[in-house]
């Protein structure tokens, strides 16, 4: 005899096929332990849980059961999405209270009404506040509870069939308001600009759900200054609502007590995105919720196709939604209808005051109509169609039921309604057709991700690729009738990517090749030069008693400028790898690395060093910070001209940069030559009075550049020099 599995284990397909299914939800129900929820251990449920439970499994469309007098919960694939991130799956199985705490006052006693009445409920655009992405949030949803009898003919559960509608609302609820804002903009013509911008901030005030707060603020002549024309949720004057703002480019250190930064939105005329608001203005209000808006939002108020900006609007988030692409569109659509009205209204106001202009003020009234009635499309369409192409596939032969115009304009503008894939697009038949055959037979969508596809377009056949999802439809019957296609064309993205990979690959080979010529080059030149500095050693030896001061002399500046040519070529190879050779980044500790390079250089004993104190360690490559520290001190001793040389290193901090400064008391640099000095190959002394190659600071410069930072000097004639190194604090590693 085979044991039996004891009470209270997982239950397999084969102990429960009710639960089989290859969803997540049938797997958990299958492997969750039964026998420590209210529900009881599998092998007692009643048949009328089984089946409730097998139909929850296999439905698309989601739903949830509630059992028992605890309501403990199942739900399938389709319901996971309404949890959230915080609900799942830890709720499976459990009490209902246990996870809908937050809104088990509303459908408590709904459920309570169900399981005592045996009559089911109907809730359609019901508001639900549930705390399931870690805030509370409003929502909607249409659902029903009907009783679930078990074989006593009492009630043992509810099954809920639902649907979140909190899009769909939303929509409706933001295109109210904006059709109210639209509808000024052809009284615009007859008001005056400040009773424009009062009407728009109440018609906002009057959606506060969406809008907790509203400022609008108009750029004064000059454009020195905006000034708050209307204000809705806060008083004008406080300290979140100013009556004026600057919009000069505000010092570091006054940008934490400015106000709303006006000027930043309106450099990049781009929605600004303001995500702790109550740290610089304390509490602000949360329109209808009792929550503070935690986040608000900076838009410009400009007409499209005029340079100049009118002003902005300042407007709260609400506490309870979180600023998705639908909730930026409909800020920005206001925004432009705000800028359309108060545009009409100044036009009139324009008119009153310049009578010999009539005609030009007609063609700015008209323009502004012509611009109101853009946005009310725009407005119409804007919930309708999408950026994607998406078409409805219906049957096994794939008949097109519906293409928007983004999908006809990828498949070359085509009459393709009513018309089977295969001949609409006979190119693409042989890839297309069968991925649709599959979606179409197993009901599993596909995913696309860089699909080469050959698409006819003006007349050509080429390969373009896309993204798409081949996503099945479902009839009453749970059965699949069509296919959804939503497609993104990403042809120029793929292609772009190929070339830079390439042209990255051949800029490898390049490096590699010059890397290899400067080794053979600056070996083939120093082999003679060093021959050439022997030789001339040995002539002085061999002709020692036959030369006179002057020809030693010569002979000394022959060897000298062997040993200067000698310098220029390493000089060279040091500047044409300080942009392109790349070390691992490390942490350096820059009062280390100084030490060693005064170790290596040697000063002579008059010469004094001083290092100060607090050198930072950093997070950089060793030898590029070694080769900047070597230049400047020993550019500085090389330039002391004096007999008690003193060269101090400190460091200060400069916001996202350390600071390093390389201070001597040497003739210092005249203001003429300041900017010459960083050039290659530059030197303020002739080379025979003074050795050097003029590579030194070009390649201190090159070297800090190319990591993020930049250079700068500080001279007065015969008052020494400083040098100061702005070095990133945050220094990226090399691609």
């Amino acid at each position: 005899m085979q044991e039996r599995e004891p009470r209270g284990a997982a239950a397999g397909p084969g102990d429960a096929p009710f639960l089989a299914g290859d969803g997540e939800m049938a797997q958990r129900m299958r492997d969750l332990d039964w026998s420590r929820t209210p529900v009881g251990p599998v092998e007692t449920w009643p048949q009328s849980l089984r089946t409730a439970v097998s139909l929850c499994l296999a439905s698309r469309h989601p739903i949830e059961i509630w059992w028992g007098p605890e309501y403990a919960r199942f739900y399938n694939d389709a319901y996971r999405p309404i949890l959230g991130a915080t609900k799942h799956p830890q709720f499976l199985g459990r009490p209902g209270r246990e996870c809908w705490g937050e809104i088990w006052d509303v459908i408590g006693p709904m459920l309570d009404g169900v399981r005592a009445t045996g009559q089911a409920t109907w809730s359609e655009d019901f508001q639900l506040i549930l705390s399931r992405n870690g805030y509370l949030e409003e929502t909607y949803f249409t659902f029903s509870y009907a009783p679930v009898l078990i074989e006593d003919g009492t009630i043992g559960g509810i099954f809920c069939a639902c649907a979140e509608t909190t899009a769909r609302v939303l929509s409706d609820r933001r295109l109210r308001a904006l059709r109210a804002l639209g509808a000024q903009s052809a009284a615009a013509a007859m008001v005056s600009v400040e009773e424009t911008c009062a009407r728009s901030a109440s018609t906002l005030a009057g959606s506060s759900a969406d809008v907790p707060f509203a400022l609008l603020y108009l750029i004064e002549p000059g454009g020195a200054e905006a000034r708050l024309a209307a204000a809705e949720g806060l008083s004008p004057g406080g300290r979140a609502s100013p009556e004026r703002i600057a919009l000069a480019e505000l010092a570091k250190t006054d940008a934490a007590d400015a106000a709303w930064p006006l000027a930043e939105v309106a450099r990049t005329r781009r929605c600004l995105r303001l995500d702790t608001p109550a740290e610089r203005f304390g509490e602000l209000p949360g329109g209808p919720w009792p929550e503070p808006s935690r986040e608000a939002v900076v838009l410009p108020l400009a007409r499209a196709g005029q340079a100049a900006l009118l002003g902005f609007l300042v407007a709260g988030v609400s506490p309870r939604r979180a600023l998705d692409a639908a909730y930026s569109d409909f800020f920005e659509l206001a925004a432009g209808h705000i800028a359309t009205t108060i545009s009409g209204a100044r036009a009139y106001q324009e008119e009153r005051l310049r009578a010999e202009e009539r005609a030009e003020l007609l063609a700015r009234e008209q323009a502004a109509l012509a611009e109101a009635e853009r946005h009310r499309s725009r407005l119409e369409t804007l919930f309708t169609q999408a950026p994607a192409g998406i078409c409805v596939l219906r049957g096994p032969e794939h008949v097109f039921e519906l293409a928007n115009p983004r999908y006809l304009e990828l498949i070359g503008d085509r009459d393709v309604v009513g018309k089977r894939l295969r001949d609409a697009l006979p190119e693409a038949e042989q890839v297309v057709v069968p991925l649709l055959d599959r979606v179409y037979a197993t009901g599993e969508p596909f995913f696309g991700n860089e699909f080469p596809v050959s698409i006819e377009r003006g007349g050509e056949v080429e390969e373009r690729y896309f993204n798409f999802i081949y996503q099945p439809i479902y009839d009453a019957a749970a059965q699949v009738e069509g296919v959804a296609v939503l497609a993104f064309e990403v042809t120029d993205q793929v292609r772009a990517r190929r070339r830079a990979e390439q042209l990255a690959h051949a800029l490898a080979i390049t490096n590699q090749d010059l890397d290899q010529f400067a080794y053979v080059a600056s070996h083939d030149l120093k082999a003679p030069l060093r021959g050439i500095a022997s030789l001339s050693e040995w002539i002085e030896e061999g002709l020692a008693d036959k030369m006179n001061d002057e020809a030693r002399q010569q002979m000394r500046m022959l060897r000298g400028r062997v040993h200067r040519l000698e310098a220029l070529i390493e000089g060279i190879l040091s500047y044409s790898r300080a942009g392109r050779i790349r070390d691992k980044l490390s942490l350096v500790d820059v009062g280390a690395v100084i030490a060693e390079c005064v170790e290596l250089l040697a000063p002579p004993p008059e010469a004094r060093i001083v290092v100060g104190d607090g050198m930072p360690t950093i997070l950089a490559e060793r030898v590029p910070v070694q080769q900047v520290f070597m230049h400047l001190i020993g550019n500085a001793l090389k330039h002391a001209r004096r007999a008690d040389p003193v060269i101090e290193i400190a460091c200060a901090d400069a916001g996202d940069f350390h600071d390093f400064t390389v201070k001597d008391n040497g003739p210092g640099i005249p203001a003429q030559f300041q900017e010459r000095i960083w050039g290659i190959f530059q030197t303020l002394e002739a080379r025979d009075k003074l050795e050097g190659t003029g590579i030194g600071l070009s390649v201190v410069k090159k070297v800090v550049e190319t990591r993020g930072g930049r250079v700068a000097l500080e001279s007065e004639p015969y008052a020494g020099a400083t040098f100061h190194v702005y070095w990133p604090k945050r220094q990226k590693a090399a691609s």
